[in-house]
């Protein structure tokens, strides 16, 4: 029997490998201890804020039974295997698992050897798979192909901008009550390769899923949009067909220099813009800060605070946290800078007046490589 452990933190990425596999869900450790004398394999999915969790579920499985063989993917075993085996996983795919997760099942069923780290094939067509359990959004892009020097995204997925077809979504939708979506890029949606709207695609998907009738929010969470892709002619389409008050998007700096040496491919005047043309089409702009980077100043920092300012007075929203080092990104093996006492006097006011919200305390400013606070 295969088990999966489910947990709200990885629940979008289960829920696509699930009903290809089959077999169990726990949702908490007990139910999945309990059940472990009929489990031959249980399969994770986890990110590296998950990381002391895990090691401690993945210490009492061990103790209940020594030869349950354990799989694990997501964001921090993608991003460093070597350690996901460490841990005490038998198996990590590295990547997408559709086509290579039942194939290694199978694999081990046989009784066949096989290696300890797998390189996940990529999934070309999306449309192949379209099921979805527990019922979560529907992914309709896959890939980034910008390279954030603090990002796994196209660590995982690549660089390779694929989209599920339209008529897919359209059918795959239909069960839902709110209308969400999974995309690195919301408004990249039909786009050859990710770095500029397609607008005819775009608004041919709204249309479609319009005339369904149900509520449907493009844009917001889990579909952030990157701010030059905020135009005229993507917001006219998205205020036509979507119930969204908000748009949410990734500034992470109000430095032109941050954002060059983070590879963040935007400047400052593109949040400018974004946040002006939100306000000019009746959205509330949401907007992600983060403090912290490696090398960053003093100065930089209070180029991001005037920009959340401006942002506040626009009556935008800002979600903001400091900085952790990623396995597998460009800044794995960097420190996060630690924030002056006016950065904290700063955003601690615009917190207690509702303007922001996110985690950037001391606490932060002491994580290890892997994101865990340091005893």
């Amino acid at each position: 029997m295969i088990g999966f452990r489910l947990t709200a933190k990885n629940r979008y990425s289960i829920s696509k490998i699930y009903p290809i596999v089959g077999g169990y869900l726990f949702k908490n450790l007990d139910e999945l201890i309990n059940s472990i004398e009929e489990i031959n394999i249980i399969i994770y999915s986890f990110m590296t804020l998950q990381r002391e969790e895990v090691i401690e579920e993945v210490k009492k499985i061990r103790e209940t039974k020594k030869d349950v063989i354990l799989i694990a993917g997501g964001p921090h075993p993608s991003g460093n295997p070597e350690d996901t085996l460490k841990i005490g996983f038998n198996h990590v795919i590295i990547g997408e698992g559709e086509i290579t997760l039942p194939k290694l099942i199978e694999s081990l069923k046989k009784g066949e050897n096989v290696k300890n780290i797998i390189k996940g094939e990529p999934v070309e067509n999306l449309d192949n798979y379209n099921e979805t359990y527990p019922l979560s959004p529907i992914e309709i892009t896959r890939g980034c192909p910008y390279n954030c020097r603090f990002c796994q995204t196209p660590q995982i997925f690549g660089k390779k901008v694929r989209h599920r077809s339209i008529d897919n979504i359209v059918k795959s939708v239909k069960t839902m009550g709110d209308i969400r979506f999974v995309t690195p890029n919301a408004l990249c949606y039909g786009s050859s390769d990710g770095t500029k709207p397609n607008i005819e695609k775009l608004e041919k998907l709204l249309k479609n899923l319009y005339e369904i009738k149900n509520r449907l929010f493009f844009g917001t969470f889990p579909s952030e949009v990157r701010p030059e892709f905020v135009k005229k002619e993507t917001l006219e389409v998205l205020v036509k067909y979507c119930d969204n008050k908000y748009l949410h998007f990734g500034a992470q700096s109000g430095s032109n220099e941050i954002l060059k040496f983070i590879r963040r491919g935007h400047t400052v005047e593109d949040v400018l813009n974004a946040v002006d043309l939100c306000k000019e089409y009746g959205l509330i702009p949401k907007v992600d800060f983060i403090f912290g980077f490696p090398g960053e100043n003093e100065d930089q920092r209070k180029e991001s605070i005037d920009l959340m300012d401006y942002i506040s007075k626009k009556n935008g929203k800002i979600h903001a946290h400091y900085f952790m080092p990623l396995p597998g990104t460009y800044f794995e093996d960097s420190k996060p800078t630690e924030l002056d006492a006016y950065t904290f006097k700063i955003l601690g006011k615009m917190a207690k007046k509702g303007q922001i919200s996110g985690s950037w305390g001391h606490q932060y400013a002491k994580l290890n490589k892997y994101g865990d606070s340091t005893k």
